[in-house]
């Protein structure tokens, strides 16, 4: 799981283009966009997830010379996309992962950060016959 922000950002309608650009650079979709009454702005909604968000703000001013002012709050919790337990997943540093390999990315990091092996194997977690039960509904578990 991981945090969502709804994001709103007032900008004049020549940079919409730009805050379309930088949101969709950080995992964001809009969910309305309307011109304000009476006044040359726009008015953008969006989610965007909580990592990408860092340093957002900083990079919307930048890709709309100073005109894009944004406010940001926690939304909802969303499920990470991917499986964390897929160790056919190669992760490369300093290069940000692909949506269906986040799941991994997340839980690989956070061990490392933690000092944490990077195995992870959930039949430790479970006592025999649990996991005897496990094995007779899908054999996914005893795989991993």
């Amino acid at each position: 799981m991981e945090p969502i922000f709804y994001v709103e950002i007032q900008a004049p309608s020549d940079c919409i283009q730009s805050v379309y650009t930088v949101l969709a650079r950080r995992r964001g979709h809009v969910t309305q966009d309307l011109p304000k009454p009476g006044s040359p702005l726009y008015t953008i909604k969006a989610l965007i997830p909580a990592i990408d968000s860092f340093g957002f703000e900083t990079d919307l001013r930048t890709h709309t010379q100073g005109q894009a002012f944004c406010q940001q709050i926690f939304d909802h919790w969303q499920i990470v996309p991917g499986d964390p337990l897929d160790k056919t997943i190669a992760l490369r540093p300093l290069e940000p992962s692909p949506a269906p390999h986040l799941a991994r990315d997340f839980l690989v990091k956070t061990r490392r950060r933690k000092g944490l092996s990077e195995d992870v194997s959930i039949t430790k977690f479970f006592d025999d016959p649990m996991i005897l039960d496990l094995a007779k509904l899908d054999g996914v578990f005893l795989n991993r």
